[in-house]
């Protein structure tokens, strides 16, 4: 299993980002919000499976780190978990040639549009108005196929987040 994780989520990496008055130290709880897997925009939909399955791994992970569930935390965390297919260009010499632009990358190229898969992670600091702090890391999809996987994947996308102590 561990071989399997491995290979899932090698070269991911995760992007993160923050806003000037994110401060870790000032956050001792926290609050999760689950997308609505009813809503669908643009063609997608989200797993409502995948999203219990996140919201678990975030609320171990985030206690792991020290911040404790709380209905009244001013700490508002959302994620979204995302399937979108490339669009795929007919009248580009990528579809006919590659990237390369000759006539023998079209075995490598020609077919090759892989979905776009990712998982985003917000921190809205509702005292503030505003979201504080920002990951977002591609994922293969069937990574979120087991509570295993989904708890090494958001442990990662937590990795990133700054120690509170």
């Amino acid at each position: 299993m561990l071989l399997l994780l491995a290979s899932c989520a090698s070269g991911f990496v995760v992007k993160v980002d923050s806003d000037e008055s994110f401060s870790a130290t000032k956050y001792k709880n926290f609050q999760i919000y689950k997308p609505d897997p009813f809503r669908v925009e643009s063609d997608e939909e989200e797993n409502p499976i995948r999203i219990n399955r996140v919201a678990q791994a975030l609320t171990s992970s985030l206690a792991e780190l020290g911040l404790q569930q709380s209905d009244k935390s001013p700490l508002k965390i959302s994620f979204a978990v995302k399937e979108k297919e490339r669009f795929k260009q007919i009248n580009s010499s990528h579809f006919f040639y590659g990237f390369r632009n000759d006539p023998f990358s079209y075995r490598f190229y020609a077919n090759d549009h892989p979905p776009i898969n990712y998982l985003s992670v917000k921190f809205f600091d509702q005292e503030l108005d505003k979201v504080v702090w920002y990951a977002n890391m591609r994922i293969n999809i069937t990574s979120l196929d087991t509570q295993e996987l989904a708890d090494e994947i958001v442990a990662q996308i937590l990795s990133r987040y700054p120690k509170s102590s």
